[in-house]
Order: structure tokens, then sequence, then C-alpha cells
């Protein structure tokens, strides 16, 4: 079948804050309902599919609905731009395939190798060290849903595939590594006028450790524990996706300290409190079959969209997936909304899905999947 086609984003819930106490705002769109009432408006179609997926072991679930997603959905470099892709390279990695004129290319190395996608402009930057070697700059273009939409969120998505930093990336008029992209993200951090660090987390903590500091652009010092204070500081609800984004990339800096063996304290011993109640809000809020509250982790909420649902519910997997311990994952309540997960990914199996929540969701499902059910 043809892949997902639009690049139009599905409307996401906003809320106010993270604390359970407070009254959060209505999401943009869509109705949404409290999980009492969803008994009763949860079609037969739903409840069959659940039924399904709760006979088949978990194990069993995840790699069919994995498997299925990648054989059956393709992506295009004639029709799709970077943002779907790279969204697809996400939740699969080297595996995921691209539609090209010379028949199915792996799409990393095919975006690497400077072949035509729309979206994914390398630019020369800055010239570092004594030899003047240029840094690696990838174009902005927020709110297109064809290129770059936040700053360092190729880097991060091509870091997670864990390439080696002197990985070739051509441009138009030479070839970049991804230690001149390195480079230059560090010294282009005072630009990030959003505050947007957790692409930028998420990229420092693969491949620098957590004690790294730099010069910026400004002539100011920088260190990831810069970056993570200014995580702590910023509003989850009125982040895009509920802030699951700013939670990923600070749960990712914060199991690589703890891999490095460093201590947990100052900004690393707040990050791991909030994360963990994070995680006691996404289990609070979960609604009733499973799924996650489409108000993501800040109040209970639940809609008849599965589009909002997968969207929510992938997201907040996601996150659960590289944040909570492995016995958290394994305990009723995380397998209960893998299976809806999955469940909702099956119903939706021939719909053209929007490539955000639809690869953000199995990219959920892969990290699980590697958590709990790792290769033998």
């Amino acid at each position: 079948m043809s892949g997902p086609t639009r690049t139009t984003p599905s409307s996401t819930p906003s809320v106010r804050h993270l604390e359970p106490s407070e009254q959060a705002v209505e999401p943009d769109g869509g109705a949404i309902e409290r999980p009492g009432q969803q008994t009763a408006g949860i079609d037969s179609v739903a409840a069959s599919a659940n039924r399904n997926t709760a006979a088949e072991p978990l194990a069993d679930l995840i790699a069919r609905t994995l498997n299925q997603n990648l054989s059956q959905r393709d992506l295009s470099s004639s029709t799709h731009g970077a943002w779907q892709v790279l969204h697809g390279i996400l939740a699969y990695g080297a595996d995921f395939k691209l539609q090209t004129p010379a028949g199915p290319q792996p799409a990393l190395a095919y975006l690497l190798s400077g072949q035509a996608v729309s979206g994914f402009e390398a630019e020369q930057g800055d010239n570092f060290g004594t030899e003047k070697r240029p840094g690696l700059r990838m174009a902005m273009q927020p709110s297109t849903k064809i290129g770059q939409g936040h700053r360092d969120q190729w880097l991060a998505v091509i870091a997670q595939s864990r390439l080696p930093l002197n990985t070739p990336i051509k441009g138009k008029m030479q070839t970049f590594t991804l230690e001149d992209w390195m480079r230059q993200a560090e010294f282009d951090v005072p630009m990030n006028l959003e505050r947007e660090f957790s692409w930028s987390l998420i990229a420092l903590t693969t491949y620098r450790n957590t004690n790294h500091r730099w010069m910026g652009r400004d002539g100011s010092q920088y260190s990831i524990e810069s970056l993570l204070g200014s995580e702590l500081k910023q509003s989850l609800p009125s982040s895009v996706c509920g802030g699951t984004h700013r939670l990923i990339g600070m749960a990712m800096a914060l199991n690589q300290r703890r891999k490095e063996g460093r201590p947990i304290t100052g900004v690393w011993a707040d990050t791991d409190l909030l994360i963990a109640g994070a995680i006691q809000l996404a289990k609070q809020n979960q609604n009733p079959d499973g799924s996650y509250s489409v108000a993501y982790l800040h109040r209970p909420g639940w809609t008849r969209d599965m589009g909002e649902t997968l969207g929510s519910t992938g997201h907040v997997l996601e996150f659960l997936a590289l944040a909570a311990p492995k016995q958290t994952l394994s305990q009723p309540w995380v397998e209960r909304s893998v299976r809806r997960l999955c469940g909702v990914l099956n119903q939706c199996s021939d719909v053209d899905l929007e490539c955000g929540v639809l690869y953000h969701a199995l990219h959920g499902l892969s990290e699980y999947q590697k958590r709990m059910f790792p290769p033998s």
C-alpha cells in the first residue's frame, strides 16, 4: 500500500503544567471525554481488536506490528520530504527503506550520500580549529513538515542510529562528517532562541560525556548541565507533544550520566525527580482501555479520534520506553498501553497516517522491544 502522505499535523492537546493537582486547558481539537465515559463509546471494532491482541504473546504482537508497518508503508524521495523520511529513520534506523528512482534504498545512507530529498539541506557553517575545517549546519524550515522543524532535530535522529563521528555526509559542494555537524551544533547553541534543547541533548549525550563543556559563538561557555538546567525551567504542557520530547532528551541525558557512573546531584537530581514524577502521572492519567491521556501526562482525557489516541499514547510510551526502569516497563499498566497501541496501529493498517504520529508510536514500540525483548 502507499505510505503516509499527509503533511498536516494532527491536532494535539495543550495543557498547563506538570502538576496533578492543577486544572489543564482543554485540547485544541477533538472531543475529550472523561475516562469513565468511554466504556459505552468504544465501538465494537476497537473492542474486538483489543480482544484479539490480548490473546497474542506481547513479544510476538510487537514484532508483528513493527514488521507490518515497515513492510507495508512506503515513503518516496519524489513525494515525501526529509521531515517524513527522518521520522521513519527514527523508528527503524538503518532498516528503513526509501523508494527512489533507482528502486528501494536504505533511507539513512541515501540521505547522507547527498541524494536529493527536499528539506535535507546541508549548509557550510563556520570554520573550526587550526585547519579551518568547515562545520555543517542543517537548514531550519519550521512548520513546513518538509524540512527541519526544531534545532538539532535531524542530528538527534541520526545520532540515535549510533553512526560513528567520522561518518561522511555529502553536501552540494563538499563532504562533511558527523563531527563537523556536532561542532557546529555546539557553536550554534546561542542561536536556539526557542530554548528547545531536547534534541541537542540527545546528540550531545550520544557523542560527548556528560561533563562536556564548549564555547558558543557568543563567547560564553556552555555545558550539557547548563542545557539540562534550561530544559528544567521550561513548561512541559506548552511544549510540543505535551513536553514528551523535552522529557525524552532529559531522560537520555540522565541515562548516559548513570552509564558513566557519575554522581546524580544538582540538575541531575532535579531531572531524576521530574522524570520519576512524569512516569507516575502517565500511570495516574491512563485510560481504562490502556491508552494514555490525550492530554499526555497532565490530566485524564480520552477521545474517539484514533489519530489523537495514536499520537498521545505513542509519544508517552516512547518516553516511558526510554526513561522508565525495566521493572516499571514490565508492569501490567504499561503492557496494557503497548497492546492498545498495537491494536490502534493494526486497526489503521490500511489508513494513511501523519508521519510524526505514526513513527513516534513505532519508535516507542521499538524502544520498548529493545528493553524488554532484546535479541537473544
